[in-house]
């Protein structure tokens, strides 16, 4: 706990990390607010956009994500492209107890972020959106606590690529190439097995979890496939650690 307390301290204490995240919120308040007026013109020239506002909130972290992604790559990459990683590890030794106080941070960090941000990005949306964007507390809460799940995951996966990586720019790319490049990419190959794939890719799987679809598969499969890439990206970041930084 003295860990995370420190872990804490250095967080809060960056703007640039506080600002990522204050950028993701705004990012993704207004975006739900944009697409709560799309859904309402096109409902009223004919379209079926009807849609509860809480998931039309939950869709624009296609694009909010990656600032939240960001800080958590910054977290851990700031240390060793300043080299302060040495004095970390001096300081807390035991290299289990050093990662487990990031890892703790970051998930209760985004799992809060995401979780407040739904529920005010779910307000200016069910405005904008009008009728077309009603819908019941159960969508509300299934859309927060997706949301938070996601993000408090997706921040794990990121800590994992942050310390393979090693370097800011190296590991953000890394982050958007898998929440989004790879989808894109992999959309174009008309292979039936691939396009299998991408259903177990973390952003398809969150869709699944937050929305409560059961097809491909339910949500309770989708939390079990963030937490399969949660273990795998962090890992092998626990292992690179490790080794590398013996």
């Amino acid at each position: 706990m003295a860990a995370t307390r420190a872990e804490t301290t250095r967080f809060f204490g960056l703007r640039s990390l506080t600002g990522l995240f204050l950028a993701g919120f705004v990012a993704t308040i207004a975006s739900s607010w944009v697409l709560g007026i799309s859904a309402k013109a096109s409902g009223d020239n004919g379209f079926d956009t009807a849609m509860p506002a809480p998931l039309l909130a939950f869709a624009t972290l296609q694009f909010g994500q990656l600032f939240f992604a960001a800080a958590s790559a910054l977290h851990i990459t700031n240390e060793y492209s300043s080299g302060t990683i040495a004095s970390s590890l001096q300081a807390v030794p035991r290299r289990g107890i050093f990662l487990g106080a990031k890892a703790l941070l970051l998930f209760i960090v985004n799992f809060l972020a995401g979780a407040v941000m739904i529920l005010l990005a779910t307000i200016p949306t069910a405005l904008s959106a009008g009728e077309y964007g009603t819908f019941s507390f159960p969508d509300m809460v299934s859309a927060a606590l997706g949301a938070g799940t996601y993000l408090a995951l997706l921040s794990l996966m990121v800590l994992g690529l942050g310390l393979l990586c090693r370097n800011p720019a190296g590991t953000i790319v890394c982050a958007i190439m898998l929440v989004i490049g790879l989808p894109q990419i992999l959309q174009l190959i008309p292979i039936d097995w691939i396009q299998e794939v991408i259903q177990y890719l973390p952003t398809n799987a969150a869709t699944f979890m937050a929305t409560g679809s059961s097809e491909p598969y339910g949500p309770s499969v989708a939390l079990m496939v963030l937490i399969a890439w949660s273990v795998a990206l962090l890992g092998a970041g626990c292992i690179s650690l490790k080794r590398r930084d013996a």
